[in-house]
């Protein structure tokens, strides 16, 4: 009996699902609660009848008691008790704000708020602003050139190079994949 690749296929399939069922039982088994085995109790050597007051244990008590807690005793508190252990905690001091300054020194236009003097200033409308018409004579303006020299505001006069970007012809047609040069 000869094997297809499609029978191979199936077959494979199927004993990785039979794989797979065998795991998740396996893992799912190991989920199962395990009943605590019986405890045995040896019997002592020795028997007595007698009861010994510290051998009985009082029945459990379902009563719980809370002492109340009122706010105002735990404020009265220092905010700062000495403590250097560092397990103390305390909550900051109320904080206040600074009293209001009078009306007067709120519209007081010679000075600020805080009383400090303010110098005098005179609004000016921009309307009637005039600009200087020439500036000054003795300053060149950017690119006067004057001996092979340029102005360059910030710079001075430098050395005029004639600017621009140099691009050496290297005789490529645009091509990136050509090869340029020799290559020896």
């Amino acid at each position: 009996m000869k094997l297809t690749d499609k029978t191979k296929k199936r077959l494979t399939i199927a004993g990785l699902g039979v794989v797979c069922v065998v795991l998740v039982i396996a893992i799912a088994s190991q989920f199962e609660p395990v009943a605590p085995k019986g405890v045995s109790v040896q019997p002592s050597s020795t028997v007595s009848d007698e009861v010994n007051p510290a051998d009985v244990i009082p029945s459990p008590s379902t009563e719980v008691t809370v002492p109340s807690i009122n706010p105002t005793e735990s404020s009265a508190l220092p905010a700062d008790t000495g403590d250097s252990t560092g397990t103390e905690q305390s909550i900051q001091a109320e904080v206040t704000k600074p009293a209001e300054p009078p009306q007067e020194v709120k519209t007081d236009p010679s000075k600020t708020p805080d009383g400090q003097e303010v110098d005098k200033v005179t609004p000016v409308e921009h309307d009637k602003v005039t600009k200087p018409e020439n500036p000054p004579s003795g300053t060149p303006e950017s690119g006067d050139k004057k001996d092979g020299k340029i102005y360059v505001p910030g710079f001075g006069w430098i050395d005029d190079n004639g600017g621009g970007v140099q691009q050496n012809d290297v005789g490529s047609d645009g091509d990136i994949n050509k090869q340029v040069g020799n290559m020896d």
